[in-house]
């Protein structure tokens, strides 16, 4: 596949989810290996331009607006990355652009008239933002080298931090000053925007060779070092001019990927909201349901992105006592909840059901406060904690925390049993990153004994058949969220309290009627699992066949 023909097939590549991202990295890539326009022989060579650059170094020097400083040594052959086309070189980016490392502003220097110094956070989305930007007195524009001046159209990089590598242009009509620890690479007789093109696809590359471990960095050896691919000037000019409407294209592409993910939106919850409003199923189960749960499976391609919507739709119509046909011969739920009657919604969900509160149908323990200095390497006494449960997952091996037999003898009352619901208590705040629940089963035990941690809750059911439908219905919103808004704690911590769990209100079906949901939620949400699988092996098929496709354009000699 040649260049050309794989543009003529862009929109289409561009279908996997991550095609055009892949589609962006590929222009780049073509552009700086000489792949993505034709060459022209009446062009200028780059060795000649090489030349060029370096006499108008000199003269630089010479005039006083340049210092001298070493030579950066030529490439070996050895360090060329890749084959170049004939009339492009090889050469380190220091030979062709004069690097400046910015001046050390002092903060009581600061001031609220006068000219902006660039900081590295004044870097954002590839352009120089003057929003929050610093001010320093307007004379060190005359004190200071006019090399520490940023004209408009000059590129910048930060050379530390979070954001090494970063890089941005002056897209302003002002001038500002380089502070400390931006760079400004000011290009002799190339265009800094087919320079641009290059930095992105070799910072990141440079950054994992970095000096700085504990926090990134670029040194000025590094960025000056860095093997630079240098085509003819007018080839320069083609490229930027071709990249441009390539990224324009991109541009389009996800606009309009973003118009069908907005149909989708609309579809799916067109859909879901069937769902939801159907009404209740006769005895024979005849009801909208079926219809509104078909047309979901037969839409579930382009329901793909609301996933979550749709488990926890599953869930709101379990909850809703909509899911399965009510039977008038199934025992009414109201006869085996335990504890006094109390105040409570009118309406049950569904005839047979009623309102009860969760210490009703079960007993609620907390954990015990292990302390780390009591932890052992080894031993069949593990304590679980947050950490170790997520929803319908005990994560034995996640980080695994050990009591030896003495204290594990000591802590019986908190001894996880078959059959226990854990429930994570504690998690970040405004976040539903917690509130996890999970059955623990016969296997989870087999070759260990379980110990309940603090913040880790357990709810033991009397009635096994209750605990399964339990934990699905607490996984529904209808119960979570009224769970949420109780939530206390630190500015970044969120707590549930074990009074709010035992309090919470829980719609308690028949027993014969919750058989048949769990029965059925399981279904439905095995059948979202495998639909799920199948269209991720799709899309990673899309992925792989965008992949090719590119390493076969990157490095046609091997797909030959």
């Amino acid at each position: 596949m040649t260049p050309q023909e794989f543009l003529d097939e862009f929109g289409t590549l561009a279908e996997s989810a991550e095609g055009v991202p892949k589609l962006r990295e590929l222009i780049l890539d073509l552009a700086v290996q000489g792949k993505l326009v034709e060459q022209d022989s009446n062009d200028e060579p780059a060795d000649r331009l090489l030349t060029r650059i370096s006499q108008t170094r000199q003269q630089l020097i010479d005039a006083g607006t340049q210092r001298a400083s070493k030579e950066t040594p030529a490439l070996s052959a050895a360090e060329a990355p890749f084959e170049l086309p004939p009339t492009w070189v090889w050469t380190p980016l220091g030979n062709v652009q004069n690097f400046v490392n910015g001046f050390t502003f002092k903060s009581q220097e600061y001031q609220t008239e006068g000219v902006g110094i660039v900081r590295i956070g004044d870097i954002q989305r590839g352009e120089i933002s003057t929003d929050g930007m610093k001010l320093v007195a307007t004379r060190y524009l005359t004190e200071l080298d006019e090399r520490l001046h940023v004209r408009p159209g000059d590129l910048l990089i930060a050379m530390s931090g979070a954001t090494t590598g970063k890089l941005g242009f002056n897209g302003t009509n002002s001038t500002f000053l380089l502070n400390q620890r931006v760079g400004k690479l000011d290009f002799l007789e190339v265009n800094s925007n087919y320079a641009h093109l290059f930095l992105q696809t070799q910072v990141q590359e440079n950054l994992r060779i970095s000096s700085g471990s504990a926090i990134p960095n670029l040194s000025t050896t590094q960025i000056n070092s860095m093997p630079f691919p240098l085509p003819p000037l007018a080839e320069q000019h083609r490229i930027v001019a071709k990249v441009d409407e390539l990224m324009g294209l991109c541009d389009r592409l996800e606009a309009v990927q973003g118009q069908r993910r907005g149909v989708r939106v609309r579809l799916n919850r067109s859909s879901l909201d069937r769902l939801t409003s159907v009404s209740g199923v006769d005895r024979a189960g005849r009801s909208g349901l079926s219809a509104a749960w078909q047309r979901v499976c037969d839409h579930f391609e382009v329901l793909y992105d609301t996933l979550p919507d749709l488990r926890q739709t599953i869930l709101q119509l379990a909850v809703q006592g909509k899911l399965v046909p009510q039977d008038p011969n199934d025992e009414p739920a109201s006869s085996f909840i335990t504890g006094a009657a109390e105040a409570m919604p009118d309406d049950p969900p569904s005839s047979g059901w009623t309102w009860c509160r969760l210490q009703q149908v079960c007993e609620f323990l907390g954990g015990f406060a292990f302390k780390s200095t009591s932890y052992v390497k080894e031993s069949v006494n593990q304590i679980i904690r947050l950490g170790n449960v997520k929803n319908d997952v005990l994560l034995l091996d996640q980080k695994p925390a050990f009591i030896p037999d003495d204290i594990a003898g000591e802590s019986g009352d908190y001894r996880i049993q078959p059959g226990d619901m854990l429930l994570t208590m504690t998690g970040t705040k405004k976040k539903r990153d917690y509130l996890f629940t999970t059955l623990v089963r016969d296997a989870d035990l087999e070759s260990r004994v379980l110990y309940l941690n603090q913040r880790v809750g357990l709810l033991r059911f009397a009635n096994e058949q209750i605990a399964e439908t339990a934990n699905y219905f607490l996984k529904s919103d209808a119960i979570l969220d009224p769970l949420f808004a109780t939530a206390t704690g630190t500015a970044n911590q969120g707590n549930i309290g074990a009074k709010a769990i035992r309090s919470a209100l829980f719609p308690l079906p028949p027993l014969s009627e919750q058989k048949r949901i769990v029965s059925k939620v399981t279904h439905l949400l095995s059948q979202v699992t495998r639909l799920e699988s199948t269209l991720t092996r799709r899309e990673s098929t899309r992925t792989q066949l965008l992949i090719a496709a590119i390493h076969s354009l990157l490095n046609p000699e091997a797909s030959s």
